[in-house]
Formats: structure tokens, C-alpha cells, sequence
């Protein structure tokens, strides 16, 4: 599972990489409470999973582009963009009963 940041507006915390608008995904609740600590701004987010019907309801129809955010490095400077079928593809699976 991933998470992402969000605001108690429900305001989703997003990176600017080469022009490029990114929701920043960690990939456990462990790496973002090391970028948080790093970068005070983030204070003010909570994490959150990533979750299709969240997302959708802040960005409706916009294309959805994600940046892993490496979990060595809690700068937000590096990383990778990943597809949406890697994010929302794990947060659909259906859990083990």
C-alpha cells in the first residue's frame, strides 16, 4: 500500500518535477513521517493510503501522475515516477479474510 499527504481540507500534497505537476506517494507510513520531519512544511499534512475514490474526489477527471518519493533520501529530490496502475492497483487488491 501506498500513501500520499493530506491536508483536514482533504488538500493532497503534490510535487512540481520539471514542470510537471506530481501526487508524491511514499511507499510506507514510516518513510513519510521521515520526509515530514525533514520538511517542516509538512507539518501541516497527515498521512493518508492512497485511495482511488479519495483521489478522484479532489482531482474529478485530471490525469493522475505519481512520484515515488525514495525513502533514502526524506528531501523530496529524489525518486521516480510510478504508473497509477502501480498505486491504485495495490490499493484495490481485496484483503485476505
Amino acid at each position: 500500500m501506498f500513501y500520499i499527504l493530506r491536508r483536514a481540507n482533504g488538500e493532497i500534497f503534490t510535487l512540481q518535477r520539471d514542470g510537471v505537476s506530481y501526487i508524491a506517494v511514499w511507499a510506507d507510513e514510516r518513510d513519510v513521517r521521515r520526509s515530514k520531519s525533514a520538511n517542516p512544511d509538512l507539518m501541516v499534512y497527515v498521512p493518508a493510503p492512497a485511495d482511488e475514490r479519495v483521489l478522484r474526489r479532489w482531482l474529478g477527471d485530471r490525469p493522475m501522475r505519481f512520484f515515488l518519493v525514495d525513502s533514502r533520501n526524506p528531501d523530496l529530490r529524489t525518486g521516480r515516477e510510478i504508473s497509477p496502475e502501480e498505486v491504485l492497483g495495490q490499493a484495490a487488491l481485496p484483503k485476505a479474510a
